[in-house]
């Protein structure tokens, strides 16, 4: 599937009330607890930094918003995602060497390219990712490098993961435990970070304020099915990387950031057959989740819901709806 139109703290109960500031290229770099940060760009509709013909940087990634993360302790870090752009890349890098980061580990979340953009800058350190994220970036990596896969811009070059894991690994960064695991939401390569001293996660693209972004339709239903069962891991916080930077800034997500999400997809995925179903407008399927204050209202996310209606609609026009078991 092509994508073209859009892809798109508490700590130990104690609410953390983060730094938040503006940053040359834009970056804003928001202090969640003594050893987390993240990195926020974009989430601005009208901006085009790049090009003012389409491309999925400015149109996509930028627009919606994206963040990055950092764990840190001493002088390594775990670097989550690198965003769209070695450019903003090195600028996190610069950043956290100046706080006296000598040794990075970058984990990636998936595959997608605004994830992938900046790998170029952490050629020197090990780059780590679930099997199938080093498998699909290797297979598309000459369509990704000249900018033929999604369209503009190519990465180039693409750096591969050197570091690869099957469901479920466990990082220390000192005395902080890490665990990964690949759960299939979103993609099939998705791979979130756990916390489990701070019952916290780090969700990559699992879960998305205002609405998921559906790409692999085929697999919906078992992103339901993988998503309840998300819920009976103990969470406090969740941070996502297209999220609203000011919920990230003040505490970030709770477990109805997941409820939000199985009610969207539920949602989409029922309604299918439905007469006028390519009408069916964003309040109508996100409107009691926004109104319980679970999400946010963010209008750009109106293009990715349509996008997501005519995927569904396509793929399910001919075939029979998928089952959403209760458990």
């Amino acid at each position: 599937m092509k994508i073209r139109t859009f892809f798109t703290l508490v700590l130990m109960g104690v609410a953390v009330h983060a730094a938040y500031a503006e940053d040359s290229p834009g970056i804003k770099v928001i202090q969640i607890n003594d050893h987390l940060l993240a990195f926020y760009d974009g989430r601005d509709p009208s901006g085009k930094r790049l090009s003012p013909d389409w491309n999925w940087v400015d149109d996509a990634a930028m627009k919606l918003g994206i963040a990055t993360y950092a764990l840190y302790k001493g002088d390594r870090a775990i670097v989550y995602d690198t965003f769209t752009s070695t450019k903003q890349a090195q600028w996190v890098r610069d950043y956290l060497e100046n706080k006296g980061i000598k040794h990075f580990t970058v984990v990636l979340s998936h595959w997608h390219l605004d994830h992938i953009g900046g790998l170029a800058v952490y050629k020197d350190s090990n780059i780590l990712a679930t099997a199938l994220a080093r498998e699909t970036m290797a297979k598309d990596k000459e369509k990704i490098e000249a900018g033929s896969l999604w369209g503009p811009p190519g990465i180039n070059p693409l750096v591969l993961p050197n570091i690869t894991y099957h469901n479920r690994l466990d990082l220390y960064l000192d005395d902080l435990k890490l665990e990964l695991h690949n759960i299939n939401v979103h993609s099939a390569d998705t791979n979130v970070i756990y916390i489990p001293s701070e019952k916290i996660l780090l969700a990559g693209d699992m879960l998305e304020d205002s609405l998921t972004y559906m790409v692999e339709i085929e697999n919906l239903a078992e992103h339901v099915k993988n998503l309840k069962q998300l819920k009976s891991m103990d969470i406090d916080k969740i941070y996502p990387n297209h999220g609203d930077p000011d919920v990230i800034r003040h505490g970030g997500y709770n477990k109805t950031f997941i409820d939000a999400t199985i009610d969207y997809i539920t949602k989409v995925l029922t309604r299918a057959h439905e007469e006028n179903y390519l009408k069916g407008t964003m309040e109508e399927y996100i409107g009691d989740s926004v109104a319980k204050g679970w999400v946010h209202h963010f209008e750009p996310y109106r293009d990715v819901h349509e996008q997501n209606l005519k995927s569904v609609y396509e793929y399910y026009k001919d075939k029979p709806l998928p089952e959403l078991k209760e458990k």
